[in-house]
């Protein structure tokens, strides 16, 4: 039986896990120096979409993520952290409008659902309590695209994985990756010095994943991002899906609670913005378009780093190089994590490489030993 480390538990390396673990195949411990979710995971806005992702084969990598969802809540039964409702959208000017328009045609010929409504309409069927410009106002909705409680799908899959025999070891990093003769993986050191003999090794540790990486003499270029998230609590229900308007994006956080966030916020965070300035922005931005959000206050904030390999696209599968080594970093973690999960642990265990990640592989970045 192959003996398998999976290293990183977000909703990426817990799909990894759970899969593995479910085949019943292998032996499968789960390693992370924190808990499970709560690292990127926790600090993620959590928009399951394939919406304006480009190029096409990376357009289809999330629609299948997006599908994953939907496929994983009918495999178990049930997925009390997945909310359908779908995402609306709209433009702050003439400029952004055509492009959005671009945008929705597009995805109109790649067979995803997009449609255009008035704002009055929405009001009046889906989200009576938003302040849109005007009546006329052409707003894009998006029924299929969802949010996820990601860091409740992460825990829920790793106790899924236990279910199936998987071991956890929590709140100890992986000081050393130990590698044979021929370069194949055989062992890791944890902090503390216990020693995991392995047969394979699965680097899901999201933003530490280039430190990870390192421990083989592999060079993994990441072009990590920061996200500000601000949680804000409310006495009456505001809002029923997600919500992209020009100035700030919203969504539930489950009950008594809305998240908010934006990028232009997040650019802002390296600069010498304080904090508690910019969730402040972001809550004055939120009550105007929401105006029942008037008494909310800020509940938390939270400051996730988000992995990207440096040229924006996942890196899926095994490094040839590193017999034994794969690896599984990506942006839009949330939305693809179910999904590299089974294709991940169907290459592990059957050599089979699926089409959607060919694109995506680990060797077109040079391994530097």
């Amino acid at each position: 039986m192959l003996r398998i480390a999976v290293i990183g538990a977000g909703i990426v390396g817990a799909s990894v896990a759970f899969r593995l673990a479910r085949r019943g195949e292998a032996r499968v411990w789960i390693v992370d120096e924190s808990l499970p979710g709560s690292g990127t995971t926790s600090a993620s806005f959590s928009w399951a979409n394939a919406n304006d992702k480009t190029p096409r084969d990376y357009f289809e990598l999330n629609r299948a993520g997006l599908e994953e969802h939907f496929r994983l809540r009918d495999e178990l039964g049930g997925a009390p952290w997945l909310y359908p409702g779908g995402n609306i959208e709209w433009a702050g000017n003439e400029a952004a409008l055509e492009d959005l328009h671009r945008r929705i045609e597009r995805l109109r010929s790649w067979d995803y659902a997009a449609e255009w409504w008035r704002a009055s309409r929405v009001n009046e069927i889906l989200e009576p309590q938003v302040n849109f410009p005007g009546p006329d106002t052409p707003v894009a909705f998006f029924p299929h695209e969802t949010w996820v409680d990601a860091p409740r799908l992460a825990k829920a899959l790793v106790e899924l994985a236990r279910r199936s025999d998987a071991e956890t070891r929590f709140g100890a990093a992986v000081e050393e990756i130990k590698a044979g003769n021929n370069g194949s993986v055989e062992a890791l050191r944890l902090q503390g010095g216990e020693r995991l003999p392995v047969d394979a090794v699965v680097n899901a540790a999201g933003p530490g994943a280039d430190r990870v990486a390192a421990l083989l003499g592999r060079r993994l270029r990441l072009r990590p991002s920061k996200g500000l998230l601000v949680r804000v609590a409310v006495q009456e229900s505001t809002i029923g899906r997600l919500l992209h308007s020009p100035r700030v994006n919203l969504r539930p956080d489950g009950p008594g609670y809305v998240l908010v966030h934006h990028d232009s916020v997040d650019r802002e965070l390296d600069g010498d913005a304080e904090r508690e300035s910019l969730c402040r922005e972001l809550l004055v931005r939120a009550r105007r378009v929401v105006p029942a959000l008037e008494g909310a206050k800020v509940e938390e904030a939270r400051v996730g780093v988000r992995p990207m390999p440096e040229d924006g696209l996942p890196c899926a599968g095994a490094v040839a190089e590193l017999p034994g080594y794969y690896e599984v970093v990506t942006h839009s973690g949330v939305t693809l994590g179910p999904l590299l999960g089974r294709l991940l642990a169907r290459e592990i265990l059957s050599g089979e490489v699926d089409d959607l990640i060919s694109p995506f592989r680990p060797d077109r970045f040079a391994c530097a030993r």
